[in-house]
């Protein structure tokens, strides 16, 4: 069996309430360019939490209908109390 030793960078303290830690695995580690790596996973993880917020976020289509869909309601809420109103005079 091939004895195998990974250099692994443990990033935390995100101001996400997604992610707590991330765990990055190098695949060769070279201590001059440990600080590149940190910076490459850094931006890996901003990226991933971006996209996550980005689509928690509902589109813009989706709050056009929702506001259409208060509108019916209200006008056909309108209508009905009108047309009872109308029945009972």
């Amino acid at each position: 069996m091939k004895e195998l030793t990974k250099k692994v960078v443990i990033l935390n303290n995100f101001s996400s309430p997604y992610v707590s830690e991330a765990i990055i695995f190098l695949k060769e580690y070279n201590p001059k360019l440990e600080s590149r790596a940190i910076a490459d996973a850094e931006t890996i993880v901003s990226r991933y939490i971006e996209r996550i917020e980005k689509n928690r976020q509902p589109s813009k289509t989706a709050r056009k209908k929702s506001k259409f869909l208060k509108i019916i309601i209200g006008l056909s809420i309108t209508a009905a109390f009108c047309a009872a109103v109308k029945y009972l005079i």
